[in-house]
C-alpha cells in the first residue's frame, strides 16, 4: 500500500509540473526566456573550460629575454606591420662569418683605392681574361676544406639563390642600410624571407667559376647603401657605429669598368707610340739635325743651278 500511495503522489507530482510547464509556455516571455538561459549555460561553460588552458598556452608561448625584445622591436605598434629587422640588432657586433675564426685565413682581400700598389695588385681577382678589384673578402679554410658559413648578424635573407658565376648567393639586410653578401656557397641552408640570428648557419664554403683560383672558399661583402665597405675594418663593430668612407673608395662599377677600358686604351697607346729613353732621344735629335742639314744644302745647290 505504500509503495502504491508513493507512486500515485509521484505521478500526480509530475502531472502537476507537466501543467505548471504548458501553463508556462503558453506565456510569451517562457520561451525567450528558455534560449537565453541556455545560451547562458552554454558561454559559462565553454569560458570554464577554455580559460585555465588558454592561460597556460598563453603563459608557454610567451617569449623569454631576447626573444621577447626581438618580437616586441620587429611589430610596429602604430601600423600593426613587421618591421624586417629588429632594432635591437643595432647594438649586434658584426662577426667574421665562420664558426671558428682560428681555423681559416683571409686569402683575398678587399680593394682599397688608397693602398699601396701592391696591396692593389693582390686584391684583383682573374676572371675571363680580366682583372676586377676583389669588393670583399675570400676566406678558406686552414686545410683547404669545406667549412660552414655563418651570419656575420642578425637580419633577415632578402636574396638566396644559386649563379652560375658566383655559386649559390645569400644577401642578408640589417639595420642601418647594411646588408651583408655571401657567395662561393656549395649548398644553402636558408631561403629568402627567413629571419636569421648571428651564428645561424647560411650553406657550406664551396667553389665557383668566378674566382676559380681560390680553391674552396667563401666571399663575403658588406655594403652600405649599396657601396661596398672593407669587412676587416667592420669586423667587430657594432651596426648602427660602421660608417661608409669618406674616400675614394665609394665608387661604383661604372666608374671601374670605364677606367679598365681607359687603361686598355693607355696600355694599346703605348704599344703604338714607344716610350725613349734618353740616348734614344738625342740619337734621334742628331739624325733630325743631320737630314734638316742635308734639305738645306740640297735647297741651296738647287738655287745655284737655277741663277746659272
Amino acid at each position: 500500500m505504500k509503495d502504491e500511495e508513493k507512486q500515485q503522489s509521484a505521478s500526480r507530482e509530475s502531472r502537476g509540473v507537466r501543467s505548471k510547464v504548458r501553463q508556462w509556455s503558453r506565456k510569451s516571455w517562457f520561451w525567450p526566456a528558455v534560449y537565453l538561459s541556455a545560451c547562458a549555460v552554454l558561454l559559462g561553460a565553454y569560458f570554464l573550460i577554455q580559460s585555465p588552458a588558454g592561460t597556460d598556452q598563453a603563459e608557454e608561448d610567451q617569449p623569454f629575454g631576447d626573444e621577447q625584445e626581438w618580437n616586441n622591436a620587429s611589430e610596429n605598434p602604430g601600423t600593426g606591420e613587421k618591421e624586417s629587422v629588429p632594432t635591437a640588432a643595432e647594438d649586434e657586433t658584426i662577426q667574421m662569418p665562420v664558426m671558428d675564426e682560428e681555423s681559416v685565413d683571409i686569402i683575398g682581400y678587399y680593394y682599397d683605392h688608397d693602398a699601396a700598389a701592391e696591396e692593389q695588385q693582390d686584391a684583383l681577382v682573374y676572371y675571363n681574361n680580366m682583372y676586377y678589384q676583389n669588393k670583399g673578402i675570400d676566406i678558406a679554410a686552414n686545410d683547404g676544406e669545406t667549412f660552414e658559413v655563418t651570419a656575420a648578424a642578425t637580419g633577415e635573407v632578402v636574396k638566396a639563390e644559386k649563379d652560375d658565376v658566383l655559386g649559390y648567393v645569400v644577401d642578408v639586410k640589417h639595420p642601418n642600410d647594411i646588408v651583408t653578401s655571401y657567395n662561393s656557397l656549395e649548398d644553402l641552408k636558408v631561403e629568402e624571407g627567413d629571419t636569421i640570428t648571428q651564428g645561424s648557419v647560411i650553406g657550406s664554403a664551396g667553389r665557383n667559376v668566378y674566382n676559380s683560383d681560390a680553391g674552396v672558399h667563401a666571399h663575403f661583402e658588406i655594403r652600405m647603401n649599396g657601396e661596398p665597405l672593407n669587412p676587416s675594418d667592420a669586423f667587430h663593430q657594432k651596426l648602427k657605429d660602421v660608417k661608409q668612407p669618406e674616400d675614394g673608395n665609394k665608387e661604383s662599377a661604372k666608374e671601374e669598368d670605364t677606367n679598365d677600358e681607359a687603361n686598355e686604351e693607355e696600355e694599346s697607346s703605348l704599344d703604338e707610340f714607344p716610350i725613349f729613353d734618353g740616348d734614344d732621344e738625342e740619337e734621334t735629335d742628331e739624325e733630325e739635325t743631320d737630314e734638316s742639314d742635308s734639305s738645306d744644302e740640297q735647297d741651296d745647290s738647287a738655287k745655284e743651278e737655277e741663277e746659272e
